[in-house]
């Protein structure tokens, strides 16, 4: 299904502190965000696409090698947040450089490539107490080198600093990634529906990675993200919106019954993503705030 989670081995965590909310004006005008498409969502199960123009700011990073692009097969996902500013996980960024990068921005088929824009690196940035052993604080920022063009493309709308999902609560996660364990890439983006763990439950699962900054959701069989989807987005309806919660991190394998995927809480670095993105020309949109 779709790209992402480090294959579990044991992605390590580094605390994550919950931060406070930023109490500076910030008087650029709000990014355009949000879905440009009414469709309903499929459920992503045995490589079910999602509808055009459904999460209008989904990315995929592009590796460069000897100067070219090599497009066919992202190395990771990512989601826009600004006209300037790819979110995605760490440990895609670890061992990078911004010259090895070509960011994919709003695309929806690989085939075709009609509906995105690729864009150079500007800078790479990794949350500073991120950890390669373990997948604490598993969060990165790319920043682009010229600004993305708003037509079909769109940002995605970031959480308050305090949401917190509930067990239960069905989340979608989106990406190109590879239908099943060891299988094929689809051709358009992907999205399944998942429920949320609750923290303890998912802990028994993964030992003692799983932290209050981490969301686990999946468990349903065939069901989650996979290779090549790290750093791709989870998001959450509030209100007939989806809203970003989460980026893909880790898990064991694919699709496991009653093993969830594990990926980082948004909402815990609300601070940092705040001010890594003052060099965008508008601000991120945050639910609940117009």
């Amino acid at each position: 299904m779709l790209p992402a989670i480090c294959i579990l081995l044991v992605f390590p965590y580094v605390c994550a502190m919950l931060q406070t909310e930023s109490r500076i004006e910030d008087t650029r005008k709000r990014c355009p965000c949000g879905s440009i498409s009414n469709s309903v969502q499929s459920r992503v199960v045995g490589g079910h696409a999602a509808g055009r123009g459904l999460f209008p700011y989904a990315s995929d990073l592009l590796g460069v090698y000897r100067g070219e692009v090599n497009a066919d097969v992202p190395f990771c996902g990512g989601t826009l947040i600004t006209d300037r500013h790819v979110l995605t996980a760490a440990h895609c960024l670890r061992n990078e450089s911004p010259e090895r990068i070509v960011v994919d921005v709003g695309d929806y088929s690989l085939h075709d490539r009609r509906d995105g824009q690729f864009i150079r690196t500007r800078s790479l940035s990794m949350f500073p107490e991120y950890s390669s052993r373990k997948f604490h604080t598993d969060i990165g920022i790319v920043e682009l080198a010229t600004p993305v063009r708003f037509n079909s493309t769109r940002t995605a709308v970031l959480p308050p600093h305090d949401l917190d999902l509930q067990p239960g609560t069905r989340v979608s996660v989106y990406g190109w990634g590879r239908l099943t364990y060891g299988g094929g890439r689809p051709d358009v983006l992907q999205d399944v529906t998942l429920p949320v763990w609750n923290n303890d439950e998912c802990q028994r699962k993964f030992h003692s990675f799983i932290e209050p900054s981490m969301i686990c959701a999946g468990g349903e069989p065939d069901k989650d993200a996979c290779l090549g989807d790290s750093g791709s987005g989870l998001v959450v309806r509030l209100d007939n919106e989806y809203v970003l919660c989460g980026v893909v991190s880790f898990g064991r394998k694919c699709g496991l019954p009653h093993v969830p995927g594990v990926y980082t809480k948004v909402s815990s670095y609300m601070d940092w993503i705040l001010e890594k993105t003052r060099t965008a020309n508008c601000r991120p949109c945050i639910y609940g705030d117009e």
